[in-house]
């Protein structure tokens, strides 16, 4: 197998039918998808195993979260790259020119794509580290634009520091350097992660500017606890005391600073501002243990 399509799988029944028929219409090179079920309930991994009988279904029997479904999955695989693929997205292309890449420089360690919003609107998916800096405005991560920086194999690519985790190309022998996802990553922060991991060790990150995918959900309010435990994470596991005291204040700050906005929002009528405001009123009131091991999800 060239490449090994991992597609991790919790309730996905709305997305996931049309993502792997996207896959059998788009890639024309030699793949294997392997869909790790984390425990659903609305009948989607036996609809998967009816349907499509050339996928091969590893039932987790819990919610191992997105690191630890693609790890399950990794485990699994046979090809000598691995396609993370969530499971709301709908590939475009073939997925040939980020193989292509991938085989031209040895040292790429992780190819993205260009992603597109339902409505067809590009959004991004290359991005710099999480620098205490940049936590200052989460948006700044973002390359706001999608220019070639170089060819690789003859494809342009964009240089970045990592990619959008919902579409992320990687040789297996630079999974197997870093030793997977970080599994303390249940959501959100894995592809941050990962890219530093496999730059530590030596490989680079790039983003394809032919290869294209939509990705249908996005960042949500109620998930906001992982998306600050993710960023602490990331700063206690490669950053000296300094940044990291530094990040946290940043984090701290910006949550206690976005408090009264949502809440004037929510005072005006609107409903996401509300939302906003109880889910970050909640991660300020238990800010002390949320981020050292992860916020588990409650399934």
């Amino acid at each position: 197998m060239t490449v090994s399509i991992l597609i991790v799988n919790w309730n996905g029944k709305k997305y996931i039918y049309d993502c792997l028929e996207s896959i059998r219409q788009h890639v024309t090179v030699p793949y294997e998808v392997i869909v790790v079920d984390n425990h659903s309930t609305d009948g989607s991994a036996d609809e998967v195993e009816r349907r499509f009988p050339w996928v091969k279904l590893i039932r987790s029997g819990a919610n191992l979260g997105f690191a630890g479904g693609n790890n399950l999955g990794a485990r699994h695989a046979s090809g000598k790259y691995l396609l993370l693929l969530n499971n709301d997205t709908l590939l475009q292309t073939d997925i040939a020119d980020a193989l292509a890449i991938a085989e031209a420089d040895r040292k790429v360690g992780a190819v993205g794509a260009l992603m597109f919003y339902g409505d067809g609107s590009l959004r991004p998916s290359a991005f710099k580290f999480p620098t205490p800096m940049r936590l200052w405005r989460i948006a700044s991560l973002a390359y706001s634009s999608e220019i070639a920086d170089e060819l690789i194999g003859g494809v342009p690519v964009r240089r970045c520091d990592f990619v959008e985790g919902s579409f992320l190309l990687t040789p297996a022998a630079a999974w197997q350097a870093v030793s997977g996802m970080d599994e303390r990553n249940f959501m959100y922060c894995e592809d941050a992660d990962y890219g530093r991991s496999i730059s530590d060790a030596g490989y680079k990150s790039v983003q394809s500017q032919t290869v294209r995918y939509t990705h249908f959900c996005g960042y949500n309010h109620a998930r906001m606890a992982y998306l600050f435990s993710g960023f602490r994470r990331y700063h206690r596991k490669f950053s000296g005391p300094l940044t990291r005291a530094h990040a946290e204040f940043v984090l701290r700050a910006g949550l206690l600073l976005r408090l009264p906005w949502y809440w004037l929002k929510g005072l005006r009528g609107d409903e996401q501002g509300r939302v906003a405001f109880q889910y970050a009123l909640r991660l300020h009131r238990n800010w002390k243990r949320t981020g050292i091991e992860g916020v588990r999800h409650q399934s």
